[in-house]
């Protein structure tokens, strides 16, 4: 298996396939999670992938290349421990709640986006719409009444159900970023909202503003 790198938010770079170029709005170690927002003649859309898929399917444009690979080998290791240490964590509570899970359904097979990662219409639509039905209040939590949606007039459209990536068994994570946040100055600036869905118990784990750091 390669070195899983994770370029810098705000990274330009353009896909090895077709010269398609993209702006990298997301790099998480944390949840293995890179997302590419595209422009092209016909439109825009956003792109999900792991870091490994990222380095096999795309490169970084100009100097931010090299800023890219010297920072993957830290990065990588340092993903590298902190999926393990989850993968015991979830082990533990596994056999402490006496539980033993057995596959209720089988996946159906992964749309064919251009990005590999998105998974199917069902769980992508779940994912989404319980992300979305808690997203108002996390946002209130933490910025009161300062926040717009953008592009999201409705509870259930704060996230989109064809963008979801799977990190672990059983959960995913979604970006939204139709998310406006008001600063200390008054001006309203677009975040990205992260969601972490478990699946296979139908609920919400936790909401995060993503940056640059994570």
């Amino acid at each position: 298996m390669s070195s899983r790198g994770y370029p810098p938010k705000g990274a330009e770079a353009k896909r090895k396939a077709d010269g398609l170029a993209g702006t990298v709005f997301v790099s998480s170690p944390r949840t293995d999670l890179v997302a590419v927002r595209w422009t092209a003649e016909d439109g825009t859309g956003t792109l999900l992938y792991s870091g490994e898929q990222f380095a096999r399917d795309w490169e970084l444009a100009g100097a931010s290349r090299a800023k890219w690979r010297v920072r993957a080998g830290a990065i990588a290791l340092a993903a590298m421990v902190g999926i393990g240490l989850y993968g015991g964590v979830r082990a533990w509570e596994s056999i402490a709640a006496g539980r033993g899970h057995a596959a209720t359904r089988q996946r159906g097979s992964a749309a064919t986006g251009a990005d590999g990662r998105t998974l199917g219409d069902n769980d992508g639509a779940l994912a989404a719409r319980a992300c979305s039905r808690g997203a108002d209040t996390y946002v209130r939590s933490i910025a009161g009444k300062g926040f717009l949606w953008v592009g999201a007039d409705r509870p259930d459209e704060r996230f989109n159900g064809e963008v979801a990536v799977t990190v672990a068994p059983g959960i995913t994570t979604s970006v939204s970023d139709k998310l406006l946040l008001e600063d200390r100055t008054g001006v309203f600036k677009r975040v990205e909202l992260v969601c972490s869905y478990n699946s296979e118990e139908n609920e919400v784990l936790k909401y995060w503003i993503a940056d640059s750091g994570e």
